[in-house]
Parts: structure tokens; C-alpha cells; sequence
């Protein structure tokens, strides 16, 4: 047999050089890292896209109205996922991309040709939202179409930021527009879906506010989609004075600004008096529990009915003491005035409750807290 110590032996040695090389091959990935970072954008390619997505084509129509339909089950189903899932198949920014290159392009067949595809994509899907509305008439309006019938100033900022990021994505070689594309859809499909569902229900007031929020959303998303092409450099034929001229970029878009201008303050003013109201009621249902919550009565509901020169609060409460005159004097006096500084009236509607129970040594009263607890369950 061969001795062991005839054995060959294959000894490694962790030389330096080693080590050198693989630092200098780690260095080199991180610089073709950075490279393809620093990519420059290619101006001609992104607007061949953007001009591409403009266009009225049959898988924009196509797409968009299956959007429509899954949404509107989905508002009308009450369906969170459902509505977001059915963004995934939208293509509503290709226009409007189409319409801020456009302006800041000076290029006003492309600005015709977007607006076109956006408007007949617009009246598709409020159609489709209309005609659902019709069909499902006797299907109650649920809180996902409510939602989209009080716009305010939060909902713009929303949009500039989605806006900002689809043009952004538009114009990275590494980014998806897809993605981006989703939450763009989202901002624009539902309201209109909702919008045409109301108008159907007849609800005419919260049919208009849901469609100027879709139109807020699309303003807002041409504003800022202009704003990051134009720093990008899509100036067509502008000069060098004129790259880094603000007024120029304002001067191209001043319709649009001064549109999204008069909706920023429409809807601040909406936002401030939902605040106001907002405040006026907890305070109102505040004073109400810490007085009628008491012993074994519980509040089971609080409503609010605005009348033309006072606000009615109706309360309902059920328990086994009845409420004195004395008690809804005191709450009357309590009561602060309404939002529009009127005047505020309770109005009590007291439930009688049998309490059946044994002969305890215990006391079991009820207090506020466990009485708010029980109406939450």
C-alpha cells in the first residue's frame, strides 16, 4: 500500500495579489453601476413613447373600458381590491403625458391629438359608470363611492406627487412606467366610474364632486408631468437663455396653472370647512356622551341634520333611566354652534330597556367608558 506521507498534497496560499484583484473587480462593478445610473435620457426615444401613448388606439379604448366595468363592481361591491386591481389594466396617462410634452414642446397637433384620446376616454368611462348605475339601481351607494364625492386640497397634492413620478418614470431608462401607470389610473378611473353612477342615482351635487375630483387629478398630474419634462430638457427649440427661464415654462403652461391656481383654492376652502365641521361635531358628540352615557343607558346613534338656520342633532339612547328635561336643558346650553355659527338643538329619543337580573350583593352600573365599549361592539 502507498504510504500516506507519498501522498501528493495540494497546499493554498491566500496570497495578496489575491485579495487585490478582487478589490480591483469590485471597484469596477460599483463604476459600470454608476454608469448605467448616469445614463443620459434619450429625448427623441422618450417622445416617440409619450407620442405613441397618445394616441386614440384600440387597446387604449379597449383597456380602459374593462377598467371601467371592474371597477365599478368593485365601487359598487364595496371592494377595495377590487378597485385598485382593476388600475392594473387602465391606461389613462398615456394622454396626458401626451398633453404636457405638448405644451412645453410647443407642439399643438400632439396637444389636440392627446386631448382628443383624453376626452373620448373620459366620456367612455363615465358612460360605462352611468349605464352600471342604471343596471344596479336598486344596489345602495356604498362608503367607496361616497369617498370620492368631497375633494379637497389633499387629494391635489396627491396628484402633482403621482404626476411627478410618471413623468419621472417616463423619462428613466431603469424605471417602469407600468407601475407608476397604476397609480395614475387609480386617480382618474374610480372618480369617473363614481361620478357616472351618481348621476344615475340621481345624486346630482355628489355626481359633480366626484368628476371635479377626476378633473383636479388630471390638471395636477399635467402640471407636474410638465414640470419634470421641462427640467429634464424637453424644450423644443428653446436656446440656452431660455433653458433656465422659469417664465418661459409658466408662460406655456399658464392656462392649465391658472386652472389648477382656482381649483387649489376651491379646494382648500372645502378642506377647511370639512376640518371646521369635522371639529364641531366631536365636540358636539363629546358633550352628549359624557351626559347621556350614564348608569345603564347607552347612546346607540348620533346623527346631524343641517336645517337652514340651526343644526338638529338627533340622538338615540337606550337604557332604563329616562332622560330629564333638566338634563336636555343642560345640553342644549352646553352645545357649541354649528360650522356656518348657528345655533345647535338636541333632540332625544330615549329606547325603554328591561334590566332582568338576580338579587347581587354587587353593584353593576355602568359606567361612560364600559357604555361607549358596549355601542362599539
Amino acid at each position: 500500500m502507498e504510504n500516506e506521507k507519498d501522498k501528493p498534497t495540494i497546499v493554498i496560499s491566500d496570497h495578496p495579489e489575491q485579495a487585490h484583484i478582487e478589490l480591483l473587480k469590485e471597484k469596477l462593478r460599483y463604476k459600470q453601476a454608476l454608469r448605467e445610473n448616469a445614463r443620459k435620457i434619450d429625448h427623441k426615444h422618450v417622445r416617440l413613447n409619450i407620442q405613441a401613448d397618445a394616441l386614440p388606439t384600440k387597446t387604449y379604448f379597449i383597456m380602459n373600458s374593462l377598467a371601467a366595468v371592474i371597477a365599478g363592481y368593485g365601487l359598487l361591491a364595496d371592494s377595495v381590491a377590487v378597485v385598485i386591481g382593476a388600475m392594473l389594466v387602465a391606461m389613462m396617462i398615456g394622454p396626458i403625458s401626451g398633453i404636457a410634452l405638448a405644451f412645453i414642446d410647443n407642439r399643438w397637433i400632439l396637444m389636440l391629438t392627446a386631448l382628443k384620446t383624453l376626452v373620448l376616454g373620459v366620456l367612455m368611462i363615465f358612460s360605462i359608470g352611468f349605464v352600471l348605475g342604471l343596471i344596479n339601481l336598486n344596489m345602495p351607494l356604498t362608503s367607496e363611492i361616497l369617498s370620492r364625492t368631497q375633494p379637497t386640497v389633499i387629494d391635489l397634492m396627491i396628484a402633482l406627487a403621482g404626476g411627478a413620478a410618471g413623468a419621472f418614470a417616463s423619462i428613466s431608462p431603469r424605471l417602469s412606467v407600468a407601475v407608476v401607470g397604476v397609480a395614475v389610473a387609480t386617480a382618474l378611473v374610480p372618480p369617473l366610474v363614481a361620478s357616472g353612477i351618481l348621476l344615475a342615482h340621481a345624486e346630482f351635487h355628489h355626481s359633480a364632486n366626484a368628476f371635479l375630483l377626476a378633473l383636479t387629478n388630471m390638471v395636477a398630474i399635467q402640471v407636474s408631468s410638465s414640470l419634470v419634462l421641462w427640467v429634464a430638457g424637453f424644450r423644443r427649440g428653446s436656446n440656452e437663455q431660455v433653458q433656465s427661464n422659469i417664465l418661459e415654462f409658466i408662460k406655456r403652461n399658464a392656462i392649465t396653472l391658472i386652472f389648477l391656481l382656482i381649483l387649489a383654492v376651491y379646494l382648500s376652502t372645502n378642506f377647511l370647512h370639512m376640518l371646521q365641521k369635522q371639529m364641531y361635531e366631536t365636540k358636539a358628540k363629546t358633550e352628549i356622551e359624557q351626559l347621556l352615557n350614564r348608569k345603564n343607558n347607552i347612546i346607540d346613534a348620533i346623527q346631524f341634520d343641517q336645517q337652514k338656520e340651526y343644526t338638529l342633532i338627533r340622538v338615540v339612547v337606550r337604557g332604563d333611566t329616562v332622560p330629564t328635561l333638566n338634563q336636555l336643558k343642560k345640553l342644549n346650553d352646553l352645545m357649541p354652534k354649528d360650522n356656518r355659527d348657528h345655533p345647535t338643538m338636541v333632540q332625544v329619543r330615549f329606547i325603554p330597556v328591561q334590566i332582568i337580573e338576580g338579587n347581587y350583593q354587587f353593584n353593576t352600573d355602568i359606567s361612560s367608558d364600559e357604555a361607549n365599549r358596549l355601542v362599539v361592539q
